[in-house]
């Protein structure tokens, strides 16, 4: 993997803002201030708009400072593997790819997460407004804020992705293959949420 590749993947600024306005989303606001919901499903617990505002904040903080340690990372990360496995072509080069990889993004996902639950944590203790929502009431939302678009994007993206890496390596054979299965689950998993929700529109 290129280093230039690693900059798309790693360092998508659509992709974190899309990861904040999710975690906003779980704030739903009405009349009386916001309600705040664990992934927009969960518990309802009433929050004011100061508090709501303060979650947000925090989060964008955590996350915007959690990003930036990739780069570094990933810096020192292509110097070791150049000082170490200079035959950046080898089997042994791909395999330590795949493991620093793994090794920056374990603690970033960590950090991530931990961020995510923040507000659950700190709001374990209040008596909650309402209920978890149902699974079919959880579905429902889930299905209303996907779109026919996002998921023929997510399938175009499956697509361009293979077609892209295929002109740099054999995606049918060795390391390459995770390309080719990435790219397919992605347009599969596309297709059936697509099926998934016009069947639910038509009950």
């Amino acid at each position: 993997m290129k280093s230039r590749d690693w900059g798309r993947v790693m360092f998508g600024n659509s992709h974190f803002d899309r990861v904040r306005e999710i975690f906003a989303d779980q704030f739903e606001q009405d009349a009386n201030g916001f309600r705040y919901r664990r992934g927009m499903k969960g518990a309802a617990y009433r929050v004011s708009e100061a508090e709501r505002d303060q979650f947000v904040a925090t989060f964008n903080k955590r996350l915007r400072y959690a990003s930036w340690a990739i780069a570094p990372a990933t810096i020192i990360l292509i110097l070791l593997l150049a000082w170490l496995i200079p035959d950046s072509d080898g089997e042994l080069a791909k395999g330590a790819i795949w493991g620093g990889v793994a090794a920056i993004l374990i603690p970033f996902l960590a950090i991530y997460y931990w961020a995510w639950n923040a507000p659950a944590r700190e709001l374990q203790r209040r008596t909650p407004e309402s209920a978890a929502l149902t699974r079919e009431e959880a579905r429902s939302l889930a299905f209303s804020k996907i779109t026919y678009g996002q998921l023929g994007l997510a399938a175009a993206f499956g697509v361009g992705l293979v077609w892209m890496k295929s002109v740099d390596e054999d995606v049918f054979h060795g390391w390459g293959m995770i390309w080719l299965v990435s790219g397919v689950g992605l347009v599969a998993l596309s297709v059936v949420q697509a099926i998934r929700k016009w069947r639910h529109g038509q009950q």
